[in-house]
């Protein structure tokens, strides 16, 4: 167990897709791929919006 070695690792799964243990290792690539591409759509329509946001007071 990795966190007996090396309490630095408490949260951490190892699977390399995350930083942090989320339970992502158990997707397959498929459903891995979609998740992210998801998160990535997301993370877009905020940045858009917040561009927008900042854009309509001037």
């Amino acid at each position: 167990m990795r966190v007996q070695e090396n309490p630095a690792d408490i949260g951490r799964c190892g699977c390399g897709r995350r930083e942090y243990c989320d339970g992502s290792h158990g997707l397959s690539e498929a459903q891995w791929q979609e998740l992210r591409a998801k998160e990535l759509a997301e993370e877009a329509a905020w940045k858009r919006a917040a561009g927008k946001t900042e854009d309509a007071g001037k």
